[in-house]
């Protein structure tokens, strides 16, 4: 049994899967449901990382369809806006152009390594998008490869995400490095109590102290959304505190600059899930973001290159970082 692993033939409720394999890691990718990442399992612990809808199920979608009632999971990508925005005069839907586009794969792979190259030109905004998945042998660590080029003849301002949706339950852990944190005043969820801005991780809701790392359980009904401002570094991490498996994303902090974090444990729909969402600017309303100088403009021409790794890693209970290359930090307290 070959331990790399490549296929390209088989479907999922009609939908084209590319799956990545090694000895590690298995992924799925559905390049016609806006190049998503369905599922990405740890292999020796046989643990599903990514929360996937159990009532709405992965689909081709048209340009303008409404994110929340199609969400169906997995690790999405939004750009060049978050909520329905107007740039330059052009009306640019709910989470943006990538999500529901229908992208062009290449699989590959050589005696090392697996992956894919997805490519897709946005229909309103002309971007011309790669995203080149790689998983090599052995390793339990993704590297994506993005490339964002403007094929317009002026400058274009946008906002881009990673969306990556986890399965969370009371035994798991969210970790940020030192940062404020911002609540988003138009949804404060159930954080209203709170202060407008305060130092992660500690919460003052009601005259109670509370841990935002920790998830609590479903009954308590709870729902978090807020932007992680004054980033000391690039990275943000989820660990099972039971089982010891931790996973994590590092990235550069000079293009993706702040971390939100949007999370309904049976606060929203009875969804149990947190969305750790490294951005490239503030708030969600693209005019606010404009206005206070947070968006990011390519121009004419050029070129938005990033590498980001993904990391599973285990004998972890806390993370007190990421380093360069993915290897994943137990804390020391």
């Amino acid at each position: 049994m070959p331990e790399l692993k490549i296929s390209a033939d088989w479907s999922y409720r009609g939908l084209r899967v590319v799956s990545l394999e090694n000895r590690m890691l298995r992924l799925f990718i559905l390049p016609e449901a806006g190049g998503k990442i369905w599922q990405i399992t740890y292999k020796p612990l046989d643990a599903d990382l990514l929360w996937n809808n159990p009532r709405i199920p992965p689909a081709r979608l048209a340009l303008k369809s409404s994110y929340d009632d199609s969400w169906s999971g997995g690790w999405d990508e939004l750009f060049p806006n978050d909520e329905v925005a107007t740039i330059d005069g052009e009306a640019y839907p709910d989470h943006g152009e990538l999500w529901t586009g229908q992208w062009d794969a290449e699989p590959f792979s050589t005696d090392d390594e697996v992956g894919v190259k997805l490519r897709f030109v946005t229909p309103i905004s002309s971007i011309h998008v790669e995203k080149t998945v790689v998983l090599r042998r052995g390793a339990s660590r993704l590297c994506f490869r993005h490339k964002f080029t403007n094929a317009g003849g002026s400058p274009f301002q946008f906002l881009w995400k990673l969306h990556p949706a986890f399965a969370v339950t009371p035994q798991h852990r969210i970790d940020f490095p030192p940062m404020k944190v911002l609540l988003e005043p138009a949804f404060r969820g159930t954080l209203g109590g709170a202060a407008q801005s305060f130092d992660w991780p500690t919460a003052r809701v009601d005259g109670h102290n509370v841990d935002l790392r920790q998830i609590p359980s479903v009954d308590q009904r709870q729902l978090y959304f807020f932007y992680g401002t004054e980033v000391k570094d690039g990275w943000c991490a989820l660990t099972n505190t039971a089982t010891g498996l931790a996973c994590g994303l590092k990235f550069d902090p000079a293009v993706f600059r702040c971390n939100w974090l949007f999370a309904t444990y049976g606060g929203w729909r009875n969804y149990n899930v947190a969305v750790l969402e490294p951005c490239t600017g503030y708030p969600l309303n693209f005019e606010a973001m404009r206005a206070a100088g947070r968006q990011r403009t390519l121009a004419p021409g050029e070129s938005l290159k990033t590498e980001i790794l993904f990391s599973v890693q285990e004998a972890i209970t806390s993370v007190e970082s990421i380093r360069s290359d993915g290897t994943i930090v137990q804390s020391r307290s």
